[in-house]
This record gives structure tokens, sequence and C-alpha cells, in this order.
């Protein structure tokens, strides 16, 4: 028996650092299909460790892996990315394993409604439609107040007509949140011919309006292999702007995609190193197509810093041999029927979890006990 107790130690270890963290009211669905297929309740109690915890042990609570007296670990700080919908954004307020809301704005309308009219509304390119306006995605993000917010525009018009709907936002916050105001305003890597957002408009309103805000800004991008990186001239002019407009006592945030920010070490550390203190990386990536060297990758963050860099990565990453790898070490997220899973990335390991399912199958149900639900 000790030798099985062993081994249960074991499988619930292999668990709780491969599996995905399943949000609490998922767990009676996953507990029905169990039942429906066969399967031993011998099996369940595999599961329970893991869904009873909302977190794993490192990523619990940020500040434990921090020295008190040493920078913040701003890899940790995790991202719901394109919460553009009603369902996504209660998934996301719901999960306490987020920290950022990211949603893109578009100039359109509601599902059902009148297309002449247009709106700001939650969508992503080529997307002008959706369930949810940016009146109400704003309603209900203050409201709820526990998580801080990216907003992503996506075009001129679109964030022209969200000012009067930012300004009531801002006014009426209660808690504490960080609040990002991102637009490609420069054309870079890809899409040379792309201007973006206007940047004097954005900057400006950004400036003037909204104080409190985070600037994040950024370069249109498209993937190319040849031009791939970010260029010391695209580094220059985007400092050139925040300094005609101002942009100086604000925090600032420079979004860069993946893909390119590996290829551009020497451009972005000198960036990072000369912009005023608070002044930070957010690396990208959403496109499957992109070809990511997450050495190069991890290159540039140890050489700006981890307190300098935010990650908002897609969970799946093509690092160009053999097709789309599992990111080791870092927890990304990724949606599934809706529901936010969070897990750890470890191909090997996966591969074992049925090994570890074989070996506890046959074992007496009187040998297992189930943790209560959290």
């Amino acid at each position: 028996m000790a030798y099985r107790s062993k081994a249960k130690d074991i499988c619930r270890s292999c668990f709780k650092k491969c599996l995905a963290r399943i949000p609490s009211r998922f767990e009676k669905y996953i507990k029905k299909c169990i039942s429906a297929v066969g399967i031993p309740s011998t099996v369940t109690w595999i599961f329970q460790p893991v869904m009873a915890t909302p977190l794993d042990e490192d990523t619990q609570d940020h500040s434990e892996n921090e020295d008190p007296e040493g920078p913040i670990d701003l890899t940790k700080i995790t991202f719901a990315h394109g919460t553009n919908s009603k369902q996504k954004l209660r998934d996301a307020l719901s999960n306490k394993t987020i920290d950022f809301i990211e949603a893109d704005i578009v100039l359109g309308s509601i599902i059902g409604t009148d297309k002449t009219k247009k709106i700001p509304v939650m969508a992503h390119p080529p997307a002008t439609t959706s369930d949810l306006a940016l009146e109400k995605f704003l309603k209900i993000v203050q409201e709820a107040a526990t998580k801080n917010v990216k907003l992503d525009f996506k075009s001129s018009e679109a964030f022209e007509a969200s000012l009067d709907l930012l300004k009531d936002f801002f006014d009426n916050l209660t808690e504490p949140i960080s609040v990002w105001l991102n637009a490609d305003i420069l054309p870079g890597p890809g899409a040379r011919n792309n201007p973006g957002v206007n940047a004097s408009l954005f900057l400006t309103a950004s400036a003037t309006r909204f104080p409190y805000a985070t600037v994040s800004v950024g370069w249109t991008t498209k993937w190319s292999q040849t031009d791939n990186k970010y260029l010391s001239e695209d580094i220059d002019r985007m400092t050139e702007e925040l300094n005609k407009h101002c942009v100086v006592s604000q925090p600032v945030t420079f979004a860069v995609r993946a893909a390119y920010a590996g290829n551009s070490v020497e451009a972005l550390t000198n960036l990072i190193k000369s912009s005023t203190e608070g002044t930070t990386l957010t690396i990208w990536n959403s496109s499957p197509n992109d070809i990511v060297d997450m050495e190069a990758v991890d290159s540039l963050i140890n050489a700006v810093g981890k307190d300098k860099v935010y990650l908002d990565l897609s969970p799946f990453i093509n690092t160009g041999s053999d097709g789309s790898q599992l990111l080791s070490d870092r927890h990304r997220y990724f949606y599934c029927c809706h529901a936010t899973l969070l897990y750890d990335y470890s191909v090997r390991n996966w591969c074992l979890i049925p090994v570890y399912i074989c070996r506890i199958y046959y074992e007496p149900v009187s040998t297992h006990t189930s943790s209560s639900d959290a």
C-alpha cells in the first residue's frame, strides 16, 4: 500500500504540472462525462486535486516568486486575449488566473441591429459585428472592477468614436485598475505601407484626456520572412512621435510582435534602456503562421529584464522546425468552448499521463480519498 500511496503522490504531482486548470463550474460536467463512459470512480480521484485548487503553487500569487526588495516579474502577468463577446467577457471576469482582459475595438454594429448605424463594438478585423458594444463592455468592467484592461483600437475612426465613452469610463472608475489604450500608430515589419491609427490623434488624446491610462503603442505588422525585424529607424520614429506629443509622464509600453522581437534584440534593448523609468515591452503573438525563435525572445527578456517585459502569447508557437510547439516553462491561455484553461507545456509529461492512469486504474476503490471542492 505504501507503494500505491507513493504512486498516487507522483500521479497527482504530474497532473498538477501538466493538466489544464479547469474552472470549478465545469467540474460537474467532467464528472458526468467520466460516469457516462463508464470509467470507474477509482480513476476520478486523480482529477480532484487539480480541480479543487484554483492555481498552481507557482502561479497562485505572483508575489510569492518575487523578492520584496527586488523587481516585479512582469512575464507572469496573464492576458485573456480577444475578449470580444459577452461570453468571453463573462469567462474572463470569473477566471481568477487572469490579470488583464484584452479586447479589440472596431467601428461596426451589434448583431441583429441596423448595420448603417456605426458604433464602437468589440471585434477583430475583418469582423465588424459583435454582440458586445464598447459602451456595454466598459460598463461591465467598471462594475466588476476586478481586472485590468487593454483596449486595442483597430482604426482611427474607432478610436475617435470611443473618446466620450472612455472619458465617462475613467470619470466613473472607483477602483484602481490599470487601463491600457493600445494602437498600432506607425508602419512596421511586413506592413510598411500601412500607417495604422493616426499617431497624432491617438497620442494627443491619450496624453491630454486620459492621463491615468497606460499608453500602449506598436507598429503595423504582417508576417514576412524578409522584412523580419524592427529597424533602428522604426525605434527612432516612435520615440520622436512620443516626444512630439508630450507623452512623457504616463506609463508607456511598446507592443512588439514575437516573430520580430527575437530578431531585434539590440534595437529593442536600446529602446527600453534609453526610455524613461517604467517603460516596458509587451511581446505578443496571435498568428500560428508566425515563426518565432523562442531562444532569441528569451535572450531579449534577459537583456531587458523581466521587470520590463509583458508576454501576451498564444498557447501554440510555430518554431519553424516541426510546426507548432508547446512553449516550455511558460503559462499561456487558450479558449475551448468559452472555458479558459491554464496549463503547463510539457509534451513529455503529457505522453506519460496514460501510463500514470493505468498505474492506478486497478487500485481498490477503498484506498482512494477525494479532496473537497474549492
